[in-house]
């Protein structure tokens, strides 16, 4: 009886002991998957997103700082120099990939917040040693070039921008003499943009002629990145519009049979469409018809209603579909859709650069979803990043 006496009173502290620990750990996973732990996460994430906006407007302006010294792939141009500009190029782009990431995850609060705030110190450390090569980039200028080379370095670049590119005006009148402006309100903005920009990089250029130890070429040098922006975006205009033109046709009489059948199959198929699926392929071949009216005038909104015209039809017959049908459809759908994400793509990279971080987010997803189309052998798959490009480069409405 003794010996049962002695054991007791251990078993019974085991037990508390025991169920104290299971308490603990109860505790801390209700904390990690919590409101409040939600909550911390979600700062973290927006803390590494501010981060890299930093980092993101530091890494333009050290590349501005790079052509206003005329240091860019320079013969002369140091190798400590030229790595630090990589290092931070590669920092950069791979902070917006694994914030985005950081967006969507769903896991743990806790491992979201952990992962947030160490990509927020690397984002920190890397804008920090930005902020170094920038000085040392301008302590070698002024050891290794005068003045008046970088002044004709600047003038050199404007006008070789200009014997590339050309003039965007007979583009523009072109576009004018054939569509209406819905198709082509964005190369005439793009127009404007960069007739504002060459002239600001004009005047930047003077001022650096009488006052040579200013910030006037580098004020240049961010002018001439926005007339090339927008240069190149009248070019992707005139292009997209051109090509559209060439194609919509033939894509409003492709788009008329395919939403014929998918009219058959919601009959035929009931059960196995989205509920609305014979509305919804009424209201397309309605879409439809109303773009091919208008297809000479406005043939780019014409190829992106067939674009969205398929993917609806998609969306409410896929399960009704055989593999076979999927995979015509997504042939069918693929290179209207490549189309529109590029057109939406390129508007996108002509705006403003000094926009919010979550924008330049998107434009990241867009470009890496584009990537993936082009690169993927399966259609399905192909039109899957193509449409998800299209989504995240347009313009939220």
């Amino acid at each position: 009886m003794s010996e049962l006496e002695g054991v007791a009173p251990v078993a019974i502290a085991l037990l508390a002991a025991a169920v104290t620990v299971a308490a603990i750990v109860i505790a801390v996973r209700l904390w990690r998957r919590s409101p409040r732990a939600r909550a911390a996460a979600a700062q973290s994430v927006s803390d590494a997103a501010e981060a890299l906006l930093r980092l993101d407007d530091a890494v333009i302006a050290l590349e501005l700082a790079f052509r206003a010294a005329d240091a860019v792939d320079a013969i002369d141009e140091p190798t400590e120099l030229r790595r630090a500009r990589a290092a931070a190029l590669r920092t950069r782009d791979r902070g917006f990939a694994d914030l985005s990431r950081l967006e969507t995850d769903t896991g743990l609060a806790v491992r979201r917040r952990d992962e947030a705030r160490r990509l927020r110190a690397q984002l920190d450390d890397q804008s920090e040693r930005v902020a170094r090569t920038r000085t040392q980039l301008e302590e070698w200028a002024r050891t290794h070039r005068s003045a008046a080379a970088l002044l004709a370095a600047a003038r050199g670049r404007r006008a070789q921008l200009i014997e590339t590119t050309g003039d965007p005006e007979p583009l523009l009148f072109v576009l004018r003499e054939r569509f209406a402006p819905e198709d082509r309100d964005d190369a005439e903005a793009a127009g404007r943009a960069a007739s504002d920009a060459l002239r600001d990089a004009d005047d930047a250029i003077e001022r650096a002629a009488s006052e040579p130890d200013g910030r006037h070429l580098f004020d240049a040098s961010a002018a001439l990145a926005r007339a090339e922006r927008q240069l190149r975006a009248v070019e992707d205009a005139h292009r997209v519009a051109m090509q559209a033109a060439e194609n919509a046709a033939t894509e409003i009489t492709a788009a008329r049979a395919e939403i014929a059948a998918a009219t058959q199959l919601a009959s035929r198929r009931p059960a196995e469409a989205a509920p609305d699926a014979a509305e919804r392929v009424d209201a397309a071949a309605r879409d439809l018809e109303a773009a091919a009216t208008e297809t000479a005038r406005r043939p780019r909104r014409a190829i992106a209603i067939v674009a969205r015209v398929r993917e609806r039809r998609d969306e409410a017959l896929s399960e009704a579909m055989t593999p076979r049908q999927r995979l015509e459809a997504a042939r069918a759908a693929l290179p209207g859709t490549l189309a529109c994400a590029r057109a939406a793509l390129a508007v996108a990279d002509a705006r403003d650069s000094e926009a919010p971080i979550a924008d330049r987010l998107r434009l990241e997803d867009a470009r890496r979803h584009l990537a993936a189309a082009r690169a993927a052998t399966d259609a399905e798959q192909a039109l899957a990043h193509a449409r998800a490009a299209w989504h995240s480069a347009s313009r939220p409405s």
